[in-house]
């Protein structure tokens, strides 16, 4: 039966990470919906205005209201759809599956940045692509607003975000090592957790597809080197559930593809995340973090990953005692989950979808400000609902 919000207006960037996730559980799910290529006037105008952000994929559903943000949205979407979910109905494969969607979201990223900006003919065709996309309705030549894009994102995802001499193998490593562990998953079943597409798949697809599976330099080396992960890229972006196998199996993480992922997790992401939410609750701009013996210097505390901590600690302490009792097993090689730091970030009603209307009209100068600069971490204060 149609549902009452149907159809979706989905705002995108055609080479956006969370947009080629969104994207591929959409399809997945077989929700109908209108794919809109945002530019700098659509990105203003419309989803910078609604959600108070100018980051895509955002949601406008058929009655007015709107949505952002790949991990609430999926899971408002899951309660819409409920047919062929998505997320594990076991608690404990549930909330490692959620844990590893926020691992890919948050910590893949930066690898994922590294090697669209890092490389100069790879940076370049980047650079062109976003320069007409973004201001391609500007009087202004391509070549010169995608060296402003190029200059800007470097700027801030890799300068800005612990790219030194020193750190620069660790971060270019991270993609082979997932490489390494999704060729592993993938020789037995289809996809990375049995024979069906679940969260993780969706999850894994930020990083894979948009960045490793269509730029240059990364999808060369998956090409040559690891075709199994590349029809898995293909696979999941051609799934539909209608069409998936009746009964299926999902493992439970203990195949050996996941260990380096979820040693990752508990060694290096998971500080992390405490480091920052206890920077942020000392009002610090910056910290440094030590990963593989390997500083990374002047990082930037993100409000958002503090929440990104926060719902992860919710969940975890929501879980029965022998739900939790099997969380902890899974990670026990690797070390205990330390979620217990109680941190509050304040964003709960920023995410709470749908989103509360938003009034405040969008000046001349922001709208100049916010094109240029962009919102790269958090949503203004001024936008964040009370």
């Amino acid at each position: 039966m149609s549902e009452v919000h149907e159809p979706y207006k989905v705002y995108l960037a055609d080479v956006s990470y969370f947009s080629g996730k969104l994207e591929a559980y959409l399809r997945y799910k077989e929700i109908p919906y209108e794919r809109i290529e945002i530019n700098a006037k659509i990105g203003v105008e419309e989803v910078y205005k609604h959600t108070g952000i100018l980051k895509v994929p955002a949601v406008k559903t058929a009655d007015g209201l709107w949505m952002k943000d790949t991990t609430p949205m999926l899971d408002w979407f899951e309660k819409k759809y409920p047919k062929h979910p998505v997320i594990p109905d076991d608690p404990t494969l549930g909330f490692v599956s959620k844990l590893i969607e926020d691992y890919a979201d948050e910590w893949c990223w930066r690898s994922a940045m590294y090697f669209r900006w890092r490389d100069p003919a790879n940076s370049d065709y980047l650079a062109q692509r976003i320069g007409k996309e973004v201001l391609g309705h500007w009087p202004i030549p391509t070549k010169y607003a995608g060296k402003y894009f190029k200059y800007r994102q470097k700027k801030i995802f890799m300068y800005g975000d612990g790219l030194t001499n020193k750190s620069e193998p660790i971060i270019r490593q991270q993609y082979f090592d997932l490489l390494d562990s999704l060729d592993t998953l993938l020789t037995e079943t289809p996809y990375l957790l049995g024979n069906t597409v679940t969260l993780v798949d969706i999850a894994m697809m930020g990083p894979f597809f948009r960045h490793y599976f269509c730029d240059p330099e990364p999808a060369k080396i998956m090409r040559d080197r690891y075709p199994r992960v590349l029809e898995w890229v293909v696979k999941v972006w051609n799934a539909k559930a209608s069409q998936q196998q009746e009964t299926s199996r999902i493992s439970d993480f203990s195949d050996k593809g996941w260990e380096n992922i979820l040693k990752e997790i508990s060694q290096v992401y998971i500080p992390y995340l405490v480091r920052n939410a206890q920077a942020w609750k000392a009002k610090e701009k910056r910290f440094d973090f030590e990963m593989h013996n390997v500083i990374l210097p002047n990082l930037p505390v993100i409000q958002y990953r503090v929440y990104c901590l926060e719902v992860l600690e919710k969940l975890y302490n929501s879980l029965d005692p022998d739900a939790k009792n099997n969380v902890d097993k899974i990670f026990k090689p690797y070390g205990s989950l330390q979620l217990d730091t109680g941190i509050s970030s304040g964003l709960d009603s920023e995410y709470q979808l749908p989103l509360a209307k938003r009034s405040k009209p969008v000046g001349l100068l922001e709208k100049i400000t916010i094109i240029l600069s962009g919102t790269p971490w958090d949503t203004p204060k001024r936008f964040r609902q009370p």
